[in-house]
């Protein structure tokens, strides 16, 4: 039982966007709470923890399939694993509180989309943009927050989802360039893209990499430069069949 818990807090830090070594340290954590030896490796697609009883040793293997970030989460589980360190509460009672943290839902789904719209909204006016751009690119990312809902309740392939988003943020701010003159579609473009930025990823990427685990590192760069990839793709195309059209 305790095996099973520290693996679900691991799989919950890993699918929410936490460092590997974090998750790592989080298992170890745990399970020496509750007086068990334990060795875990983790990857961003997979947990493999071992743990040493009186009846030998206890493995788990799990996969990860679909990864998002969610640091609330992260946070709520760091939490909970420096408590159970502190007073060793009953496992049935750490295991509802897993159950309540990964079943939370912080954000509804209007708070989402003025998401999307405000960080648009101020990415424009950090890149010099002006009130059309601003409020050109606030609309944009709403659109794009609304689509961002419904890619959330599918399973699809994140690549197309982020191929998709760019391709739609190009060809909404050209659009809106054309109702709100005096507006630099480019400076548009680049406030709404910063809504699919994998700056988590890059970021425990080179963490990964300064903590010695390369594996983890390496991947978790690898998945940044490809989504960055995709974002170059879908508005490379949008704004070439843009221009192709005449309407630039």
């Amino acid at each position: 039982m305790v095996l099973e818990m520290a693996v679900r807090a691991g799989l919950i830090l890993l699918r929410f966007g936490d460092e590997t070594y974090r998750v790592e340290e989080t298992i170890n954590r745990i399970c020496s709470s509750y007086g068990l030896k334990c060795e875990s490796f983790a990857i961003p697609t997979g947990l493999i923890v071992s743990v040493y009883g009186e009846k030998g040793i206890t493995t788990i293997c799990k996969r990860i399939q679909t990864r998002t970030v969610d640091l609330q989460k992260v946070a709520r589980v760091n939490a909970l694993s420096r408590q159970i360190e502190k007073t060793k509460p009953d496992i049935k009672e750490v295991i509802t509180e897993l159950d309540n943290i990964e079943k939370s839902r912080p954000y509804s789904q209007v708070s989402t989309v003025l998401g999307y719209g405000l960080l648009s909204f101020a990415f424009s006016m950090l890149f010099g943009g002006n009130g059309h751009d601003a409020v050109s690119a606030f609309l944009a990312g709403a659109v794009l927050g609304v689509l961002q809902l419904s890619f959330s309740k599918d399973n699809s392939f994140p690549f197309i989802e982020y191929f998709i988003h760019s391709f739609s943020a190009v060809i909404l701010c050209s659009v809106f360039s054309l109702i709100f003159r005096n507006t630099n579609v480019y400076i548009m473009i680049i406030g709404v893209l910063a809504n699919f930025v994998p700056g988590v990823a890059l970021i425990n990427g080179v963490r990964d990499l300064l903590n010695g685990d390369y594996v983890s590192g390496l991947t978790k760069l690898g998945e940044a430069l490809m989504v960055l990839t995709v974002l170059s793709a879908g508005t490379g195309i949008a704004l070439s069949l843009w221009r192709f059209g005449g309407l630039s």
